[in-house]
């Protein structure tokens, strides 16, 4: 199985959103966010076939990172999942993902920190941040058997701008 991590493209500055009266879980994405995010989804094509399972946080940059993906592989059903938001606990995921293991490719959208503890726990065993995902950037993880702590292998990471350079077909 190979799981896919994304963390959400550019948003809204939070403080000044807030300013605003908005709350966190409403901030959307930048034009400039969307943007990149468009053409990185565009290219993160070249590097996976398919995605068959895309999931995200309930936060609205999430979800609008995720649909941009949806789009840019044939409109999949997006999956909405609480245990993607920010300081979520692991063990609900971690079962839902090795339930989803036969599925193929799996698609996570979150956020930083949670992304990367939710990284380093899958490849060292331990919740540690391992990996620096930028926002719009994403790592490829690998599992030959079921989905466990430790059990999984970092295929690669992109940075935003590493993404959409990449050449299309």
């Amino acid at each position: 199985m190979q799981l896919l991590l994304i963390r959400h493209a550019a948003a809204e500055d939070a403080e000044a959103f807030a300013e605003l009266g908005g709350a966190d879980a409403g901030r959307p994405l930048t034009e400039p966010g969307r943007k990149r995010m468009r053409k990185g989804a565009n290219r993160l094509r070249t590097q996976l076939e398919a995605i068959t399972i895309l999931a995200c946080s309930p936060l609205q940059r999430a979800r609008e990172t995720a649909e941009i993906v949806a789009r840019a592989f044939g409109d999949i059903p997006l999956v909405e999942r609480e245990d993607l938001a920010p300081d979520s606990d692991f063990e609900p995921l971690l079962h839902w993902l090795r339930e989803s293991s036969e599925a193929g490719t799996l698609a996570l959208v979150g956020h930083a920190p949670h992304l990367s503890r939710l990284a380093g726990l899958l490849l060292t065993g331990e919740p540690r941040l391992l990996l620096d995902l930028k926002k719009g950037g994403v790592a490829l993880l690998e599992f030959s058997g079921a989905v466990a702590p430790g059990a999984g292998s970092l295929r690669w990471l992109l940075t935003p701008a590493q993404l959409r350079s990449l050449k299309e077909d």
